[in-house]
Formats: C-alpha cells, sequence, structure tokens
C-alpha cells in the first residue's frame, strides 16, 4: 500500500465523507461539508525544482478546478499535504496559509510529510488557538508515513 492510499484510509470516510474522482494534478482530494461549510484535504507530490510559495498557488488552482470553489458563493476550507521523499530545508513560516477568508479556497494548513514521518506544518490561528482539529490531522498524517 502506498503514501497516498495510507492517507486516505485514515481520513476517509471517518473525517472526510467523499472521496473525490481526480480531473486535476492532484494525487488525492478529499472532501466534507459541515453545514454551509466545505472543506477539503488535498495530497500532492512535492516537487524539489519549484518554490513552495509556487507549489501553494498550483496547489490552490487544482483545488479550485476540482471542487468548483467559488469566492463568496462556494468557498472551501482547505488542507494541502505534499508528499515528498526527504524533508526540504523549509520553515514553517515559508508555507504560506491565508489570513483571510477572500479566496475560493481558503488555505488553512499546509502540510510537507516525508515518507519517513517527517513533519512540517503551518495551520491557520487566532492568537493561540488552532481551528479545524490541527493536531489531530497532524498526527494522523505522520501515522500514516509510518
Amino acid at each position: 500500500m502506498n503514501f497516498v492510499n495510507n492517507i486516505e484510509n485514515s481520513f476517509y470516510p471517518e473525517i472526510y465523507s467523499q472521496s473525490l474522482s481526480l480531473n486535476t494534478d492532484l494525487s488525492l482530494c478529499l472532501f466534507k461539508k459541515v453545514k454551509l461549510a466545505r472543506y477539503v484535504l488535498a495530497v500532492k507530490g512535492f516537487d524539489s525544482n519549484l518554490d513552495i510559495k509556487t507549489q501553494i498557488a498550483n496547489a490552490r488552482k487544482s483545488i479550485r478546478q476540482q471542487t468548483s470553489a467559488m469566492w463568496l458563493f462556494k468557498e472551501i476550507g482547505a488542507y494541502i499535504v505534499f508528499i515528498c521523499d526527504e524533508l526540504p530545508d523549509l520553515k514553517e513560516s515559508q508555507l504560506e496559509i491565508d489570513r483571510t477568508g477572500f479566496h475560493a479556497v481558503i488555505v488553512q494548513g499546509v502540510h510537507l510529510v516525508s515518507k519517513s514521518g517527517v513533519h512540517l506544518f503551518n495551520h491557520t490561528k487566532w492568537r493561540n488557538y488552532s481551528f479545524g482539529d490541527t493536531e489531530s490531522i497532524a498526527s494522523r498524517l505522520v501515522s500514516s508515513a509510518i
């Protein structure tokens, strides 16, 4: 079983109710709806030839295409997971997340997870409070790798 399948089995269907058929370059896109809110956990391979800012922008675009997200009417909160063989030399602050909700795809968390389980992530916070059960998601991702 590969890493992407492990992630899917860790989150679907317990946390995310749907595993979407892919029509973009994402490796996995899990979806859930809670009342009017919509969320995805999207998995994509890390490309060491591109800077992380570009990769996050590309993932946002793929998620928008995959989910038909639209600002103001059909926004979607996203956790973006990049899988890599070895963790690149990056800092948490370089994993840019959205500070406002003025996007069709609101990046609430960015994770880099190596196949050995080494993990770096940044999540949306308000003061010292993280939203969206971030610790549980982070620990499930690490468990999926090992």
